[in-house]
């Protein structure tokens, strides 16, 4: 999306560099905060940790540059604290479940209603930053029953289900401004069996996170990470 105002801060980690002082100055460079809070349903942590984003457990203070919600987290977390969070410039990302915390948070802006089964979901791919790596359309698994359904959003839909899916025309990931700040929520998320398009989606939402709120474009974050969009593309790692 163009036209943000939020606060500009480079990439939050970096990867993919020769070992020594050269990477310790860079880290110093680049670094930013990344909370992420402990794993439920969902396990963020370990697509950060496969591109070599460097985060810490959630603690609660909200002092963070990205927030990512894990689906099924034990944390408690703040509706009022978590507006604020994004208010101020923060970037969020939530997923699935998470759908009552984001509605508490953010009234108005996300209409959920009603929970999808158990099954794989054809989508279309209409953003066309992540369109350039796993092309127009994708198949979404939801290895279990009573998903949150996302019926419409205030922002920018970047996958939603094909109209002759189980859920036709509904949004699947959404990237929504919000004050100074974003919020990234998507209906499927990491689990044990992940397929590798998924992952690749899962993983080009957090290039898009870091973009927006690096005030860069898709290519520019993967870059800063060392992560490869054309190996993306070809499925490698």
């Amino acid at each position: 999306m163009s036209g943000w105002r939020r606060r500009v801060f480079d990439a939050p980690g970096l990867t993919q560099c020769p070992a020594g002082p050269y990477i310790d100055k860079l880290a110093r460079r680049w670094s930013r905060t990344v909370q992420v809070t402990s794993p439920g349903y969902d396990d963020i942590g370990a697509v950060l940790t496969s591109m070599g984003v460097v985060f810490e457990p959630f603690n609660g203070s909200y002092d963070s540059d990205l927030l990512f919600v894990n689906c099924g987290t034990s944390d408690r977390l703040d509706p009022r604290r978590l507006r604020r969070f994004v208010e101020a410039g923060g970037c969020l990302y939530a997923s699935d479940l998470t759908s009552r915390l984001i509605d508490g948070a953010f009234p108005g802006l996300f209409r959920f209603g009603g929970s999808g089964d158990a099954g794989q979901v054809a989508a279309n791919v209409i953003d066309e930053e992540l369109r350039a790596v796993v092309g127009r359309s994708a198949t979404v698994h939801f290895d279990m029953g009573s998903w949150s359904i996302l019926k419409s959003c205030r922002g920018q839909i970047l996958v939603e289900a094909a109209l002759l899916s189980a859920h036709p025309g509904r949004p699947l990931m959404v990237e929504v401004e919000y004050g100074q700040g974003a919020i990234f929520y998507t209906s499927f998320h990491n689990r044990a069996q992940v397929s590798e398009q998924e992952r690749v989606l899962l993983q080009l939402l957090v290039l898009k996170q870091i973009s927006t709120s690096s005030k860069t474009t898709v290519a520019q974050a993967s870059r800063s990470l060392g992560v490869s969009l054309s190996a993306m593309k070809q499925g490698g790692p």
